[in-house]
């Protein structure tokens, strides 16, 4: 949606498709029904839940399909939509099986169910043996096409209303299919609308006419920030969301909310506080101390969002693109850190710090507790002793040599580890004796060793620290190149590597204690490769990517 939010008429006063194109049907409109009562916006809800939980299953038996987006129905007053495409193009139906094939889980299941069977499984749930007369493939398969979304629609009203979307191939039968639906579960507060592509459900026939009708003549996918954050995200996948940013405003009015009800008998909000033996005020809504307040600010900033989870080359990935994200917006770069970790470290996190991270920390933290407190009791002088140990940025790694067995680790000596901080050992060295002079014991006592160089301070178990010290190759192995493809510019990554000796340590250890879970976690973990979630800024757009690469 764009910018400023639009406000919608309950009703439109005119329309590119007219009404009459429209079949509306309410609960009972037809007679039918019977006493069970239930909400059909969460059963019909199944439908495009079954097609998201069985996502990647779906992509091995792909059907032709085509024809418009939900984007293309939804209106541009839509806060939020989560879509699933289950004909998407063919150069990711291609990786979908490559990937697939490689899980014995995965194979086993579809060896089992073909995609139709997938639709029956949303069905049953729905009707959940209360409707002996309807019959999917006679009353459900004749229409129900490839695409479908829930969506939240704003429609003028004080909330949003529920909406699902189900494309259909065949108009008539699908007014007469989901009328038997309607009649069988004799739902509350439900009504749908049957238009040339798709089918709208909502909480009434009126709402569900509503979205159809400005669908028609406003569309999602014609909005301008709609189209600027999906293309930001990228290609097109199997399963794909959107966040307007009219969706703040009800973010903060939910805040607003929780802050006046909860724990509310009319006299304030309530929280527990240490040492204390029953419930202390919450600060006022109003006051900066309120973690409510900067929460709120945050969303003030929120310009949108959207995702797709697509399959790419040898494994899946999400990518998820936005604005307002601004908590990320000054983060130093990280990915040259991390690359240069030693080259078979098998788990790695990493974050930037930018020169004001610890003043942020420390506001966030002095609205949940006493910093005062908590000064006294580290002997830290906050937030400037905070900020001079984070530096630049911070990485932690786990490295590859790993135990033939976990049973064989008795302590931190046997597993290689450690944490880098990225500024001046010497400054960061004197925070760190500060700290143990306060506690009374040293990080030798762990055993943990403290060792600098360079930029570098490494805080290490099992030897490890000399590795961390030096210019590592992790950057340059193919699996972190595929995993985290933006590394040079990324403020935060996380990365593992499955094709190292942890992976077969833990999998023995299971082994040894037997049963099946044992196996399938062997057999299914043994196809993977790398995961790497990172995350970047490129002007004011936010970008997040999570990669699962295979062998």
């Amino acid at each position: 949606m764009s910018e400023d939010s639009p406000t919608w008429p309950q009703q439109p006063a005119e329309h590119t498709t007219p009404l009459e194109s429209f079949e509306t049907v309410g609960p009972g409109s037809s007679g039918g029904g019977g006493p069970r009562r239930r909400s059909v916006i969460g059963a019909v809800a199944v439908v495009v839940v079954a097609m998201l939980g069985g996502g990647a299953y779906a992509a091995y038996s792909f059907l032709d399909g085509g024809g418009p987006e939900p984007a293309e129905v939804l209106p541009a007053s839509t806060l939020a939509a989560l879509s699933v495409d289950l004909d998407p193009s063919a150069s990711q139906k291609i990786a979908a099986i490559r990937s697939i094939r490689k899980f014995p889980a995965l194979k086993k299941t579809l060896g089992l169910q073909a995609d139709d069977d997938l639709r029956r499984f949303a069905f049953d749930k729905i009707v959940d043996g209360h409707c002996g007369k309807l019959d999917f493939e006679h009353d459900v398969k004749p229409w129900l096409g490839k695409r479908a979304a829930l969506a939240a629609v704003d429609l003028g009203g004080q909330n949003p209303v529920p909406v699902v979307a189900l494309q259909i191939s065949d108009h008539d039968k699908a007014q007469a299919g989901f009328q038997a639906l309607v009649d069988c579960t004799d739902p509350k507060d439900f009504g749908f609308a049957v238009g040339q592509d798709y089918l709208v459900a909502s909480d009434s026939a009126d709402h569900a006419r509503t979205v159809l009708a400005q669908g028609e003549a406003k569309p999602l996918s014609d909005d301008a920030t709609y189209r600027r954050w999906t293309t930001a995200a990228g290609d097109p996948g199997v399963v794909s969301f959107y966040v307007g940013p009219g969706a703040a405003r009800y973010g903060e009015r939910l805040l607003d909310d929780a802050g006046s009800n909860l724990f509310d008998s009319g006299r304030g909000s309530f929280s527990f506080a240490e040492g204390s033996s029953g419930f202390q005020p919450l600060p006022d809504a109003s006051s900066d101390a309120d973690p409510r307040v900067s929460a709120k600010g945050a969303l003030a900033h929120f310009r949108g969002l959207a995702g797709t989870v697509r399959f790419s080359g040898g494994g899946m990935e999400l990518s998820v693109a936005g604005g307002g994200v601004n908590q990320l917006q000054g983060l130093a770069t990280i990915g040259p850190d991390v690359s240069d970790l030693p080259g078979d470290t098998a788990a790695a996190v990493g974050f930037g710090v930018g020169k004001d991270y610890a003043k942020q920390l420390v506001e966030a933290f002095t609205s949940l507790a006493d910093l005062t407190s908590l000064e006294n009791q580290t002997g830290l002088d906050l937030p400037d002793d905070l900020q001079t140990p984070l530096g630049s940025g911070v990485t932690l790694s786990l490295g590859g040599h790993a135990p033939h067995s976990l049973s064989d680790v008795a302590g931190p000596e046997d597993v290689p580890a450690g944490v880098v901080l990225h500024g001046d050992p010497d400054q960061i060295q004197a925070v760190i004796t500060k700290v143990e002079q306060r506690l009374g014991m040293q990080l030798s006592d762990i055993p943990m060793d403290v060792q600098g160089s360079g930029h570098k301070l490494a805080i290490s178990t099992g030897g490890y620290g000399p590795e961390l010290l030096k210019d590592g190759t992790l950057g340059s192995a193919r699996g972190f190149r595929d995993a985290v493809p933006e590394a040079d510019r990324a403020g935060a990554i996380l990365y593992v590597d499955f094709d190292s000796a942890w992976r077969d340590a833990l999998a023995r250890e299971l082994t040894t204690e037997g049963g099946t879970s044992a196996a399938d976690f062997d057999a299914n973990t043994k196809p993977l490769h790398t995961l790497g979630l990172s995350s970047w800024v490129d002007g004011d757009t936010f970008h997040g990517l999570l990669k699962i690469t295979t062998d």
